[in-house]
């Protein structure tokens, strides 16, 4: 797969997927994990990981694809695509504040969200089917949950302390 085309297909999922982050993510195992075969699910897992625990935007995970493919220049190349369509639509939107209130609007924004959280279902299945494979995976992912979700621990602190936990058990065990 050519830069170009790798540029071409982020551009394609970017205008598809609304809200980016995890949506994209079944599109780009279904093309370049399943299809195109040039990443791993662990190198997808892996670049969507590292989006997460650092600044900035969630889709930039598409940078670290593009740099794990083509080094800098595709980690350049992939940023840019993912950023173009915000920067073009956020000036032809200005202004039609009024298209808010349309009730087409609203449950065309309604449709997208479902659609959405199908799209990061999907995901999360796809990515789980290969990394739970192990019991100290499932501990690890409980205790993921049990931190972000029941105690409401920032996901950095969360992510430090479910890491020395995955190593200890590991250790242990």
């Amino acid at each position: 797969m050519s830069l170009w085309k790798l540029a071409l297909l982020i551009a394609l999922f970017n205008l598809m997927t609304f809200g980016n982050g995890p949506v994209m993510i079944p599109l780009l195992q279904t093309h370049l994990v399943e299809g195109a075969r040039v990443l791993t699910e662990d190198q997808l897992l892996y670049a969507f990981t590292i989006a997460r625990v650092t600044p900035g935007q969630a889709n930039f995970y598409v940078a670290s694809i593009g740099y794990m493919l083509y080094g800098i220049p595709g980690a350049i190349v992939a940023t840019l695509v993912i950023m173009l369509p915000g920067y073009i639509m956020i000036p032809l939107l200005h202004g039609y504040e009024h298209l808010r209130d349309s009730r087409w609007i609203k449950s065309f924004t309604k449709g997208l969200t479902v659609t959405s959280v199908g799209l990061i279902l999907a995901a999360v299945v796809q990515i789980a089917r290969g990394t739970l494979t192990q019991p100290i995976a499932w501990v690890v992912l409980l205790a993921t949950l049990v931190m972000t979700q029941l105690l409401k621990w920032n996901i950095l602190v969360a992510l430090a302390a479910v890491s020395c936990l995955g190593l200890l058990l590991k250790w242990l065990l």
